[in-house]
């Protein structure tokens, strides 16, 4: 991830000292725009390997981060794989690093893949299966994604005539919806998944965007990432896989839903991007272009509109 707090060997030998282990090396993460992030090799009391990573939150409070915490450990032991966090030797699994809250975790095994096939897109709809069907309580305390995208939808004033009309008759459908209480991602692009050399999914990062909302919101957050070309057109391959793999692993979703929920989240995405500056001291990926999402917006509301009157 791009990083906004710099923090030197002595700095990061010194906090993993607190979990009993040892900096070998450590490089910060290449993608993402929120946090400071660093890939960490240490090893452990015994000599042995022990990868972790270390997260930095720029924006959140520790009374705001607890509760996404929880939810991780949630998910590990219901068997997803997922960076619980790690405990230091008085039992905190969060600790504060310059002033801010930090989390060290397990550096899970693999890699991104920024150019899906199928096969990548159905292990993402089965795993969104699985995570859909996790206990709600485990995100009751999260945040609701709802009223985020109504915080977004102030910026509306940001869009051209045309799109700031479409985007407010495609919110007052949205709004229609009842919310769901499925555990949701949130956010899960390409680059918050990992694969092994095999093409095997073995880990998902990042559920600083999980909530409880309807579980296609969250499929549609993926298929505007896994399913779509480089000039944001849908791939209908990927997206016919996603979906399968969804509904083989027992996920069920409501297709007209998920029409409108295309539309609604690639909007939330344009709009984020537009609205979300990066420090001045960053160092790394930076903010991810508008432009992408506003493409997505466009073809996802032309397919929409051809069945709706929007």
């Amino acid at each position: 991830m791009s990083v906004y707090t710099r923090l030197d060997d002595d700095e990061l030998s010194s906090l993993l000292a607190e979990y009993d282990l040892r900096l070998e090396a450590s490089k910060a993460a290449p993608h993402g725009i929120e946090n400071s992030t660093w890939l960490i090799s240490a090893r452990d009391q015994g000599g042995a390997p022990r990868p972790v990573v270390l997260t930095v939150f720029e924006r959140f409070s520790e009374a705001t981060l607890s509760p996404y915490l929880t939810l991780l450990t949630t998910l590990a032991r219901g068997g997803l794989p997922v960076p619980a966090p790690l405990t230091d030797r008085a039992g905190h699994c969060m600790r504060q690093v310059a002033g801010k809250p930090a989390v060290l975790v397990p550096w899970l095994s693999g890699r991104h893949c920024f150019r899906p096939e199928a096969e990548h897109c159905r292990q993402v709809g089965a795993m969104l299966a699985a995570l859909h069907r996790q206990p709600a309580d485990s995100a009751r305390a999260l945040p609701n994604e709802r009223a985020r995208l109504a915080d977004f939808a102030e910026h509306l004033c940001r869009l051209g005539d045309d799109d700031r009309h479409h985007a407010r008759r495609l919110l007052r459908y949205w709004r229609k919806v009842p919310p769901g209480d499925a555990v949701i991602h949130g956010d899960l692009f390409r680059d918050n998944v990992l694969f092994n050399d095999s093409g095997r999914l073995t880990g998902v990062l990042d559920f600083y965007n999980a909530c409880l909302e309807r579980p296609e919101y969250d499929l549609a957050v993926a298929l505007n990432d896994w399913a779509v070309s480089a000039e944001g057109r849908p791939v209908p391959r990927r997206e016919a896989a996603l979906l399968a793999g969804y509904r083989d692993a027992g996920g069920v979703y409501e297709a007209g839903v998920l029409e409108l929920a295309l539309v609604v989240a690639a909007l939330r995405f344009w709009l984020s991007r537009l609205v979300g500056p990066v420090s001045g001291d960053a160092e790394g990926q930076g903010s991810k272009d508008p432009a992408e999402y506003s493409r997505i917006f466009g073809y996802r509301f032309e397919a929409l509109s051809q069945r709706y009157e929007l």
